[in-house]
């Protein structure tokens, strides 16, 4: 079973994370098919514009705990939080504009990678936070980089500290998200949107983003070794597996 559904229709590709079951955890093999799938269809001259989502009822709800109680050395845990940067920087960097839309549980890197889009959709019945800090985790440097971004580096310090969720309203209301819609008007609200941006000439968008984007890159290119670095320690520490095992034991 592919791990990522993918179509395109008239120039807009939908690109939804398949794993419902496990409210679309990010483990390695779902992470490599997604860097594929982006690598691909960066050079899609007939794609114009990408919305992400997920199956089911979540966007992602980060990385699977699974992944992360099976890495059993420094460097194991070095090679996984580098794949989980690589990655979000695909979207980041993607060539056409992306739109995320939220259609339900958003959480730590599952929705760092939405903040890794150029535009957010959230259902007003989803909720999005950062619970790292309570595994004794931290968020991967690019997605941590995006949320200083998009809402500053106070708010991005709540966030992340507390590891408290947020609603769909509250979201808004920080800039953490572009637009709300119910999530029977969501898939709509997202071509509508989609539609508009197909608009402008495609080399215009892409040289829009880059600008844009070019000081946050920056930073990214000096953080994102350094933290993962940090991740590959933390993982080995006894209070991050205790933790990881309490929290996966009471998930069961």
């Amino acid at each position: 079973m592919s791990l990522i559904n993918y179509k395109m229709e008239a120039g807009i590709g939908y690109l939804k994370f398949n794993r419902p079951d496990k409210y679309n955890a990010f483990n390695q093999d779902l992470l490599e098919e997604l860097a594929a799938l982006l690598r691909q269809e960066s050079a899609n001259d007939t794609l114009k514009v990408m919305i992400i989502s997920g199956e089911g009822k979540a966007f992602s709800s980060g990385v699977d705990l699974k992944a992360l109680l099976d890495l059993k050395t420094v460097e194991q845990a070095r090679s996984f939080a580098l794949l989980l940067e690589n990655t979000s920087e695909l979207i980041y960097n993607f060539p056409k504009p992306t739109i995320a839309m939220i259609n339900g549980l958003a959480l730590g890197g599952g929705f760092g990678y939405a903040t890794a889009a150029d535009i957010r959709i959230m259902s007003t019945g989803a909720k999005v936070g950062y619970p790292a800090v309570k595994l004794g985790a931290i968020l991967p440097a690019t997605c941590t980089m995006y949320l200083k971004s998009l809402i500053g580096e106070g708010r991005t310090k709540d966030l992340l500290l507390t590891g408290r969720m947020i609603e769909a309203g509250e979201a808004l209301q920080m800039g953490l998200v572009n637009y709300t819609a119910n999530a029977s008007e969501l898939i709509d609200k997202a071509i509508a949107i989609a539609r508009q941006i197909t608009e402008a000439p495609a080399l215009a968008l892409e040289y829009t983003k880059n600008t844009v984007n070019f000081t946050t890159k920056r930073e990214i290119e000096a953080a994102k070794l350094y933290a993962a670095d940090n991740f590959a320690f933390l993982s080995q520490t006894t209070e991050w597996q205790a933790r990881m095992k309490a929290f996966a034991n009471k998930k069961k």
